[in-house]
């Protein structure tokens, strides 16, 4: 069994170490924020580390799920960073959803101390991670992945190698670009509804028996409904980081997105009233606000 320093203990990260401990791994973990959940997994067997360089002492693979690259980087490289400590042929696992060259920069820098990288972004959500359902995308040397498929396969129900050092990233970030369009449509599909005088509760039934039926449509629209938009499964402000590292890679690559730019322009007036630390359904915020309505089913007689 291997052990396992473990960066990030939110929403997601929290679930995923939990399943670590009860596959039998040893975990460490660290507090950033909020302890709550480092003393939740100190109380399943966690223990906890005074800094990054602590934790490298201590185990043989580090696993982060942060919000962007430039925590990794600090994580590593930083005072006290893993890197001041870290062992020969050490491997990092980062799971955060982070731009490609930001990536493979960060890896050689790792390699350059004598470590190993492996890029891990997940897609599942919450449930996913509760459950152990994950999809993990791979980047890296495909010795290394097998290595450290145990450890994966710990938090996880389906891994894909999609090549080296950032790809797995990259995957990712087109992934989270899919589903943000996907979000933005419905929003934009159920504004205009509402607007149209159409009853957006029937509406809402017939597209579930429909060719525009999907797991988005069903995840996004009863939130929506409900006006929960403070019950975080994903921070709108993240979902708008993904989604213009997905179009800053297509830029770079000369590929034009017409959808993605739209959709990023919707997130960023959703953003621009109030909404970003939001759930990312809160994106139907800011075209209601334009339009002057909210889409909510008729009250109940």
């Amino acid at each position: 069994m291997a052990k396992v320093a473990f960066f990030g203990a939110g929403i997601m990260g929290e679930p995923m170490a939990l399943h670590l401990l009860a596959a039998g791994h040893q975990v460490v973990v660290m507090a950033h924020r909020n302890r709550e959940p480092i003393e939740r997994l100190i109380a399943k067997g966690a223990t906890e580390a005074k800094n990054p360089a602590d934790a490298a002492r201590r185990t043989d693979v580090t696993i982060t799920i942060v919000p962007t690259a430039r925590e990794v980087e600090d994580i590593i490289f930083g005072t006290n960073g893993l890197a001041d400590a870290m062992p020969p042929n050490y491997t990092i696992i980062d799971m955060s959803t982070s731009y490609p060259p930001d990536t493979r920069r960060i890896a050689e820098r790792v390699a350059a101390k004598g470590g190993r990288f492996l890029d891990a972004p997940v897609t599942g959500g919450p449930s996913g991670a509760r459950n152990k359902t994950l999809t993990i995308m791979v980047g890296g040397d495909a010795k290394t992945l097998e290595a450290m498929r145990p450890v994966l396969e710990a938090m996880g129900e389906h891994i894909h190698h999609f090549g080296g050092v950032g790809a797995g990233h990259t995957a990712k970030v087109i992934q989270n670009m899919i589903g943000t369009v996907a979000s933005a449509g419905i929003a934009e599909g159920f504004v205009l509804a509402k607007a149209a005088g159409l009853d957006v509760e029937q509406f809402f039934k017939m597209l579930t028996t429909s060719t525009a039926n999907s797991p988005a449509l069903q995840h996004n629209v009863p939130k929506i409904f409900a006006r929960e938009f403070d019950k975080v499964g994903f921070r709108l402000d993240l979902a708008y980081k993904d989604i213009r590292q997905a179009t800053a890679l297509a830029r770079e690559l000369t590929v034009p997105l017409f959808a993605a730019n739209g959709a990023t322009e919707l997130m960023q007036i959703a953003r621009a009233t109030g909404s970003g630390q939001l759930d990312q359904t809160a994106i139907i915020r800011g075209l209601e606000t334009v339009v002057g309505l909210e889409v909510r089913p008729k009250p109940k007689t």
